[in-house]
Parts: C-alpha cells; structure tokens; sequence
C-alpha cells in the first residue's frame, strides 16, 4: 500500500510571490486549480491506494480524498509530521509526498516513480532547477525525516545514503515543473497542454495578460 501526501498552504497567503501578476482571488484559484491537477493526477496513478491533503482549512475535496486538518499551517516537513501521526500513513508500505503546485503532473510520472519500488528505498523527483525535491517517495513513510526548502534534494539524497538506504534521483517532466515564482508563470504560460491550469488561465484572460510580460 503507497499512500500520497499532498501538504496544502492556507490559500489566503499561498504564492504570495506572484502578486506583481496575480490579484488575491486569481491566486487563490490558481492554488485550488493546481491541486486538482495534481489530485486528478494521483486518483490516475496505479499504485496509489490512498490520498490524504493536509491542510489547516477545509477543503472541497473530490470523493476518495481525506483531509488531514493540522491545527496551523506551520511549514512543508511540519505538515509531513503531522500526517506521519495518523496510522493509515505511518502504517502504509510507503509514502509519496507531492507539493499541490504541479500544474504538468501527470499519472504516467507518477506510475514511473513507483515502478518496483522496494522496502527501505528512498526516491526523489527534483525540480527542473536541479535543487529541490518536487516528489518523495518514502519506503517506509519514516524512513529519514523530510527537509523541503532550498537544497532539498540533495539533503533527502544525503540523509538516506548515510543511513545506507538505496536512493534513486528521477527527472520526470511532469514532477520538475512547479510555480512559485512569476517567471514560473510565464514559463508554464509557454507550456502547450490541456490541464485544468492551462483551461483555468485561458478562462480568466491570463494566458493573454501573461504573453505581455515576456
């Protein structure tokens, strides 16, 4: 059994960062419109057996999705924690935990990160900068204790090489591609694809508005 994590900002300060683009309600859309892509994406995958968000807010979640509701919204490895204390993740074979901004996941990237996965290995999807972790998937959910932020990727590659477990390191071009910063935007704006973040900036003028930033 592998379960998702998917850890969710309070929607009222997520991507504060593209308020030189974006007004407060086209923000908070955005985020609740990534997610669904990133949801659709994990219903699709075939060794996912479980979803669970964690959020500090309710969320209107599709049916087969579970809210994990912390008490604050106090960081990414905070939210991790927190979901580590419910038994259906800590109990499960392993863990994938996903951000909720990944506008171009797809579940073929997701089926191709779970592919063989073996008991006490650690697999990391890095963002296309090369220096975060966009996908972490954990064989068992506690195998190291997770450190999202800046360098992630090679911290999650050093904490389980130095306890001895496997780690494989994958660059999946649905994974890599994550928006936090109004270059993000623009770039995804140039990303041909039918997601539901492509139809979403179609729909509120966006795709235009963005062409002009170039």
């Amino acid at each position: 059994m592998i379960v998702a994590v998917v850890p969710v900002k309070n929607l009222t300060r997520a991507k504060s960062r593209l308020t030189s683009l974006l007004d407060a309600v086209e923000r908070k859309l955005l985020v609740r419109t990534m997610l669904s892509n990133v949801l659709d994406a994990l219903s699709g995958a075939k060794g996912i057996t479980n979803v669970f968000v964690v959020a500090e807010e309710d969320l209107d979640l599709p049916s087969g999705v579970a809210l994990l509701r912390e008490p604050g919204n106090r960081g990414y490895d905070e939210a991790v924690s927190f979901a580590l204390t419910d038994p259906r993740v800590s109990g499960a074979k392993a863990m994938l935990v996903v951000p909720s901004d990944l506008p171009l996941m797809g579940a073929s990237d997701i089926d191709a990160l779970l592919q063989d996965v073996k008991a006490c290995e650690a697999r990391i999807a890095r963002a296309r900068d090369g220096d975060g972790t966009n996908a972490l998937l954990l064989a068992p959910p506690n195998l190291i204790p997770t450190r999202f932020g800046p360098g992630s990727c090679e911290q999650h590659r050093q904490a389980a090489s130095r306890c001895g477990y496997p780690v494989k390191v994958f660059t999946l071009d649905g994974l890599a591609f994550d928006i936090d910063t109004p270059q993000d935007l623009i770039d995804f704006r140039a990303c041909e694809g039918q997601t539901r973040t492509h139809a979403f900036l179609r729909r509120y003028g966006l795709t235009k508005r963005l062409s002009g930033t170039n």
